[in-house]
């Protein structure tokens, strides 16, 4: 039969999403301050478009296979990170028209009316976190997708088992780490909130602090976004320290040991897609 791919719409991303993600970045890409400022989140945004681009090129011969991939890249949360990433790109592109409507030589330059003011930072922050968590989610769901397609093959040798055992090892530390680093971040985050709660000088609000509370929503919402992100990466990672490749009468079967078999299934992968994670 003719190879079979997995196209995202087929997984049940949306064009909205899909379409927002790409004109946000477009947009920063244009307005040379906003790229100055966002220069981390256009690469990130890009880091999002090209593995989606890259898993409908995934060739799947065998029809059974073709339907657990595309079961198990929904178990990763991919969907839902994919599609609420979208989402967050249509409203802060809302945004970022409303700020630079105004933008004139005799008005203050977008990159300082981009860094002035509490929410807009805190805004702009939040927005940071939600693209890169999708980007990590992406980045682990469409290695599995790779990984598991390779553990299948019919044509795996000795030495493709040996390397399905390394690109595992790596992937789970990749995962571990992101682990850590999204921990910290959410330490951040909730001190920041604190911070905001009790400021030092309460008279510096000159509205209010209508501003402030805005401020403290949004390092909210992100700590919500750190949460989620946390709770779907701990659990692949439990679902990665049960996982163990054996050779079964010239054939190779990815085995779960335990109850807790839900999740995403790894096998070898001959053209890794690289990941890596930072925050501002």
């Amino acid at each position: 039969m003719d190879p079979l791919s997995i196209t995202a719409s087929a997984l049940g991303i949306t064009g909205f999403a899909l379409s927002s993600i790409s004109n946000i970045r477009r947009i920063i890409d244009d307005i040379q301050e906003a790229n100055d400022v966002m220069q981390d989140v256009t690469s990130n945004l890009e880091a999002i478009e090209l593995p989606l681009s890259a898993l409908e090129k995934l060739q799947i011969t065998d029809s059974t296979t073709h339907a657990e991939i595309k079961e198990d890249l929904k178990k990763t949360g991919v969907v839902e990170a994919v599609n609420k990433c979208g989402q967050a790109c249509a409203e802060f592109k809302k945004k970022l028209e409303q700020w630079t409507r105004h933008s004139s030589t005799t008005k203050l330059s977008l990159r300082d009316r981009l860094s002035v003011g509490l929410w807009k930072k805190e805004k702009i922050q939040t927005f940071r976190t939600q693209v890169l968590t999708c980007q990590a989610i992406v980045q682990f769901a469409i290695e599995s997708a790779q990984l598991l397609i390779q553990v299948r093959s019919e044509n795996a040798s000795k030495a493709g088992r040996q390397e399905t055992e390394k690109q595992l090892r790596v992937l789970e530390a990749a995962i571990q780490e992101h682990i850590e680093l999204t921990q910290r971040t959410q330490d951040e985050t909730l001190q920041r909130k604190k911070e905001l709660e009790s400021p030092e000088d309460e008279d510096e609000d000159e509205d209010g602090g209508a501003q402030r509370t805005l401020a403290i929503q949004e390092t909210e919402e992100r700590s919500r976004v750190l949460e989620a992100d946390q709770a779907a990466s701990s659990a692949v990672s439990q679902i990665l320290s049960k996982l163990s490749v054996q050779q079964v009468a010239g054939t190779y079967h990815v085995v779960f040991s335990g109850t807790n078999n839900g999740g995403m299934q790894i096998g070898h992968n001959s053209a890794p897609v690289n990941w890596t994670s930072s925050r501002n």
